[in-house]
């Protein structure tokens, strides 16, 4: 009889900045086959490590769905990360990317200045200039306030939803937005900000739904009061966006080419989907205040899956002490 199949994990591991961890980083990783906990079948694996590249060989196949391991890595002055499901083969290793951030590190928006952001993204300038005369002024008030936490969900969501393609095969993006900045019924926070957005929008999310991309919300109104239609993007295990319709708060703007027929929209982005709550609650450090989302730890959760589906997120903001 030939020896049993094996395979292998690659980490690839990074810090706050999306730079490889350093070298002298010390960390350990707990490693767990998909088998049932009942029983004592499930197999635990421990492995010592230091930088940002480790291979781990030798870790049993099954060829089944026991083959969907877990993994966790912790380092010292570091928050915890960990991704489910890494599908082993014996044919290549899989590689799983985590996100290692130092404890004491806050949003450093250095390379996410207005300048940056009208010559990076460009787009996003845009779309937070319309209908104001100062946009520079009320961008760095948004550095300012609230520990940057503001800004932070803005530009993770802002980044999100310019990866998404629709039906139209037009990102939510290329339709007319104007941000809602003074209106107390719709107040920036750090996991969400409303906006008017042009109408045409609300048909191309609700195609997107029948066509599997996104998921119907039912009664969006609970938990987004005055709300008419949400549905929430299904591509990733984590940090899916999701767009909530106002439709009852309608007005027409002018935009670039002449008047647009407007809606409010409501953008944020959860954490995990139902099946993976467990699992990443027990191990990443839940650092969410007064029961909002943290948009520090959407950052990560969004890079690790953007990752997994061979994208780049780059909120062009990073985590730093």
């Amino acid at each position: 009889m030939g020896a049993t199949p094996s395979g292998s994990i690659l980490f690839n591991l990074v810090d706050g900045t999306r730079q490889p961890l350093p070298a002298d980083v010390q960390w350990s990783a707990r490693i767990f086959d998909g088998r049932s906990l009942s029983g004592n079948e499930r197999k635990e694996t421990s492995v010592n490590g230091s930088g940002p590249i480790e291979l781990v060989k030798g870790l049993t196949y099954f060829n089944n769905l026991f083959d969907n391991y877990s993994a966790i890595v912790s380092a010292k002055g570091y928050q915890g990360a960990a991704w489910q499901p890494v599908h082993i083969s014996p044919v290549k290793p899989v590689a799983v990317n985590l996100m290692l951030v130092q404890e004491n590190a806050r949003p450093n928006f250095s390379g996410a200045s207005w300048q940056a952001l009208t010559s990076i993204r460009p787009r996003f300038a845009q779309i937070l200039s319309a209908g104001i005369d100062n946009a520079p002024a009320r961008y760095a008030d948004l550095i300012a306030r609230n520990g940057g936490l503001i800004l932070c969900s803005v530009l993770n969501l802002l980044t999100a939803m310019s990866q998404i393609l629709l039906p139209s095969e037009k990102g939510p993006l290329d339709y007319y937005w104007q941000p809602i900045w003074d209106d107390p019924q719709f107040q920036m926070a750090q996991d969400r900000f409303f906006a008017y957005v042009d109408k045409a929008l609300v048909p191309d999310v609700v195609k997107a739904g029948a066509m599997g991309s996104f998921s119907e919300e039912s009664n969006p109104g609970l938990l987004h009061p005055g709300a008419t239609l949400s549905y929430k993007q299904t591509q990733f295990d984590v940090t899916n966006v999701q767009l909530t319709f106002h439709q009852e708060n309608a007005k027409a703007l002018q935009g670039p080419g002449g008047p647009v027929d407007c809606v409010v929209i409501e953008p944020d982005i959860d954490y995990y989907k139902d099946l993976l709550a467990h699992f990443f609650l027990e191990v990443i450090p839940n650092k969410a205040t007064q029961g909002l989302t943290d948009p520090r730890m959407v950052y990560v959760l969004r890079w690790m899956a953007g990752k997994e589906a061979g994208s780049e997120f780059n909120p062009i903001y990073t985590m730093t002490p």
